[in-house]
């Protein structure tokens, strides 16, 4: 998978950042390019958000700097599951007043009750937990409780 980053803190070193953009794109089964914001707009508690243009195939991951390497890794992975969720067809997000659909149907619920919340913050901490114990791996990025809000 080809990336570029924009506005990468201090704290997360390139390696880190290609350690994880590999690590993602071969767990998930995913190729292609992707381009990843340290900022924009975010709503009180959220850390990233990833968003997909279907008709040219373009994923743009923002992620809120202003969290520590655990939040800003795990949150990567989480919006990697939606990139995942985007590039294979499962997900389609809503526009306006229409309705997001998973795998063919429409859903309105509640954020942490839609199926594609679900699998990216089971996901998130799978691969947070095989990435964060890989040899060669080692960043000291001790696992946290899971407080903070992602949205897709």
């Amino acid at each position: 998978m080809f990336y570029v980053s924009y506005d990468k803190p201090k704290t997360i070193s390139n390696k880190l950042l290609d350690n994880a953009v590999s690590f993602a794109a071969n767990f998930l089964e995913i190729d292609g390019e992707i381009e990843l914001y340290f900022d924009g707009e975010f709503n009180e508690g959220c850390c990233g958000y990833c968003e997909y243009d279907p008709e040219d195939e373009e994923l743009t991951v923002y992620i809120n700097p202003k969290h520590d390497r655990h939040d800003i890794i795990t949150t990567f992975f989480h919006e990697m599951v939606h990139a995942k969720q985007y590039l294979k067809g499962e997900l389609e997000s809503g526009i306006g007043k229409q309705l997001s659909k998973w795998k063919g149907k429409e859903y309105d619920v509640p954020y942490f009750e839609s199926p594609w919340e679900q699998e990216a913050y089971e996901l998130e901490k799978v691969m947070f937990d095989i990435f964060n114990t890989m040899k060669g791996y080692t960043y000291g990025l001790a696992s946290k409780k899971q407080t903070t809000q992602r949205a897709a």
